[in-house]
């Protein structure tokens, strides 16, 4: 098993991990209920690292270092995210129902942006990564599976079944995509951070 070690994650580091994940986060398109962008309110990296079983290694110099893991995560990391929401479904673009005059249903076809907010923890991940630390280049991680084993998401809307089984399910979407596509420059430009901070 590989040791990594896990630093006390400095202020400024968590200050750009949150920005960059901002606009990973609002990149590309949402779902059509989201109407605002999504804000990285409280990003905590947690106190447990994850495990890394190392099972090729391509390169090994003193300043350069290649290789492929079995990596398992099951910490304590959590993130929390801030964004405006459409309450109503007769406002959004997809939903055009027909309203007969008979019906009795009472409903508006006004915009309802409520705030939102969601809690990301109890991240289990599994998968193959390779992994290039380079003492002048950044470090890069690269999945070559989706490691995505389980995820709790928590909203301002948990009292509400069917929401909370959609975030869930957005969540978890989103999450695939962030570690396929963007997870990979996330690192590298953090680790210049660090980089540039010894």
């Amino acid at each position: 098993m590989f040791r990594v070690n896990w630093p006390k994650f400095s202020e400024e580091f968590i200050a750009q991990a949150s920005q960059q994940m901002t606009v990973a986060l609002n990149k590309g398109q949402k779902p059509n209920n989201i109407v605002g962008d999504i804000v990285v309110d409280d990003l905590n990296m947690g106190t447990k690292p994850p495990d890394l079983e190392i099972l090729e290694i391509g390169e090994l110099a003193d300043d350069r270092f290649k290789g492929v893991f079995k990596m398992t995560y099951a910490g304590d990391a959590h993130v929390i995210l801030n964004t405006k929401v459409q309450a109503n479904p007769l406002n959004l673009p997809r939903h055009r129902l027909a309203i007969s005059s008979r019906s009795p249903i009472l409903a508006a076809n006004h915009p309802l942006v409520v705030p939102m907010r969601l809690r990301i923890s109890n991240l289990k991940l599994r998968g193959i990564v390779v992994l290039v630390i380079d003492k002048a280049k950044g470090t890069t991680l690269v999945f070559k599976n989706d490691p995505l084993e389980k995820v709790d998401v928590n909203s301002t809307f948990d009292g509400v079944a069917s929401v909370r089984r959609f975030l869930q399910a957005q969540i978890e979407g989103q999450l695939r995509q962030l570690f396929r596509e963007d997870l990979p420059m996330l690192i590298h430009q953090l680790s210049l951070v660090l980089i540039q901070q010894q």
